[in-house]
């Protein structure tokens, strides 16, 4: 048995599963090829069938139902691990990932390292797509790297080579992208778990024949990212951070108007003191229900941690201030815009500051 599994989902692909197979085999030895075959109404799974008699090399996998490219996907893997394959190869049957490309791709992966065929790093090319298709995918790519946090040029590339290692380490059954978003997520896990990604340049040729089966896709891989981002820990302590900000808002508020109701003096001087003891016991709030529930710091150096927090305060204050005097007062904006600017502005400074700064023992 070889040690190198190409797997190729397909449905409906008459027209393209026995030339790739031709062409891989004309140009690769020493690697088996699996169909995982979503039981095409073309009759793509008699052709692969004929194809696996014809040679001991290629290997077919029958599925009831089309459950989406990632379920392919995490099926033919799976299939792979229980027979002791080295190194996987995801690769469409449209010619659109480069056989010529697969010796480089297989050579450069090794067992703490994750290879993508990549449109967008120098070198890497684009033939086929008019404006509107490359400025959507470019698009994507930028946004999906954003929220995800993932350093590698092109997140959604299809041709990539896994180790065997790293497809034991994450859990399949756990995978949560049935379509397109497969691609993303496997990078983001790739990631989170310390492999190395590299990225080699490909030429990505668009399919001549055959439809094209992206279409329907991108509004539930959109929703797959989202999905995925809620789950990564930065945004889920962005939320508690956000809530923390906004419970004890209310704090600030409480004892500004307790102390102006208790003593009954209405002076500004006096409304100044009463504002500056409500910032220190919300601030101080603040800081205790970051620190617990947020960040669950265990830091024993309090008084230092609470230190930065307040210095971390401070500055958020003071870009609010000048964001909303930018914003308002040479801008001309209305307050209420000012205002969403000048909190977001703070709260974005105040969380990134205190994870990378104040907290950074807990991350």
């Amino acid at each position: 048995m070889n040690k190198i599994l190409i797997v190729i989902p397909t449905y409906n692909e008459k027209e393209n599963i026995e030339k790739i197979v031709e062409a891989i085999g004309a140009r690769m030895s020493g690697v088996d090829v699996l169909i995982v075959d979503d039981n095409s109404p073309d009759g793509t799974g008699k052709i692969a069938d004929r194809l696996a008699e014809k040679y001991k090399w290629v290997k077919v996998m029958h599925r009831k139902h089309k459950e989406g490219l990632g379920r392919a996907y995490v099926a033919g893997f799976k299939w792979g691990l229980e027979r002791g394959y080295e190194k996987y190869i995801s690769m469409d049957a449209d010619f659109s990932h480069p056989v010529a490309a697969l010796s480089s791709l297989i050579s450069s992966c090794d067992s703490n390292t994750i290879v993508i065929g990549s449109r967008y790093v120098r070198g890497g090319k684009i033939v086929g797509w008019d404006w509107r298709r490359y400025l959507n995918s470019w698009g994507a790519n930028i946004f999906t790297r954003a929220l995800l946090q993932i350093r590698a040029k092109d997140v959604t590339a299809g041709f990539k080579c896994y180790p065997k290692k790293f497809l034991q380490e994450i859990n399949l059954n756990k995978v949560q992208s049935a379509g397109y978003a497969f691609q993303v997520e496997m990078v983001m896990l790739a990631q989170d778990k310390g492999f190395q990604i590299k990225e080699i340049p490909i030429m990505f040729t668009d399919r001549i024949a055959g439809q094209s089966k992206i279409k329907g896709e991108l509004v539930k891989s959109a929703k797959t990212v989202f999905s995925l981002a809620a789950h990564k820990k930065i945004y889920r302590q962005f939320v508690k951070f956000s809530i923390v900000g906004l419970v004890n808002t209310f704090v600030d508020w409480f004892f500004f108007y307790m102390v102006i109701l208790v003593f009954k003096v209405d002076t500004q001087f006096f409304k100044q003191i009463a504002k500056a003891i409500s910032f220190i016991i919300s601030a101080s709030s603040n800081y205790g229900m970051n620190r617990i529930w947020t960040f669950r710091s265990k830091n024993k150096e309090i008084i230092r941690e609470a230190s930065k927090f307040f210095i971390v305060a401070t500055g958020g204050l003071a870009i609010n201030q000048v964001i909303f005097y930018l914003s308002t007062g040479i801008g001309e904006m209305r307050d209420i815009y000012g205002l969403v600017l000048a909190t977001t502005g703070a709260v974005i400074w105040n969380f990134i500051l205190n994870k990378k700064w104040t907290f950074k023992q807990s991350n």
